[in-house]
């Protein structure tokens, strides 16, 4: 389960869409956690979206029934700017809570570029790539939405590794859009491997010329693990 939750700081785009019909608007949805049909918890997705500028947010909170197994909670959120119809990243922060441990992840961008980085823990290996200046890349929270408004690839750095997110498949069935999206250039950050368990993500999200939808259903695939996002 644990490598679910890197997905979100793996994840959760290096080209944008048009945003002009978004502008001004609020997105809120609640999604069901399930491993098979084992709810593990609850994922809260907020979406801000105004003429100049934008605000992301998601929190995860783990199935009260389940706590004494596995007890988790997580916080994910960037702010930005809508600059010529693009998403523009200023902040990100994310905060991952267990029984055993509590992470962060900060990162600050500038024109385009990563110029702060910060872990805490602090990270006591030292970094196999150049990251501080390294251009087109963005939070998962915004890379991931851009994916969702319709962006065929995207190149994401989480704090730990960097990689692109690549659509390879679309299917359209009862006015409901599938996309299959690949991980693709995966490099840890920190670690000398590039060990990436994560397979393939699967969207399913109603079409909507006139509007943004959120997704209805996001499958998460892991090397013999599918965990699904279930919206209430």
């Amino acid at each position: 389960m644990k490598l679910f939750f890197k997905f979100f700081s793996l994840l959760f785009f290096l080209a944008f869409t048009i945003f002009s019909p978004l502008f001004a608007k609020e997105y809120k949805e609640a999604y069901v956690i399930e491993v098979g049909k084992i709810n593990i918890g609850n994922l809260f997705w907020n979406i801000n979206l105004d003429e100049n500028k934008y605000k992301i947010s998601i929190k995860l909170e783990n199935n009260a029934f389940l706590s004494h197994l596995y007890k988790f909670e997580g916080e994910y959120e960037t702010k930005g700017l809508i600059v010529n119809n693009a998403l523009v990243p200023i902040k990100y922060n994310q905060i991952w809570l267990t029984k055993k441990k509590k992470t962060r992840v900060e990162m600050i961008f500038e024109n385009d570029s990563l110029i702060e980085l910060k872990l805490s823990p602090e990270e006591t290996e030292h970094a196999r790539i150049k990251y501080i200046g390294i251009t087109n890349h963005f939070d998962p929270l915004s890379s991931f939405l851009n994916i969702l408004l319709g962006q065929e690839q995207s190149k994401t750095i989480d704090g730990r590794r960097i990689y692109a997110m690549q659509v390879s498949e679309k299917k359209n069935t009862n006015n409901i859009e599938t996309k299959n999206i690949l991980i693709q250039n995966y490099v840890n950050i920190w670690a000398d491997h590039k060990k990436n368990d994560l397979k393939y993500i699967e969207i399913n999200q109603e079409l909507n010329e006139k509007s943004f939808k959120m997704p209805l259903v996001v499958k998460i695939k892991f090397k013999g693990l599918l965990l699904k996002l279930n919206k209430i």
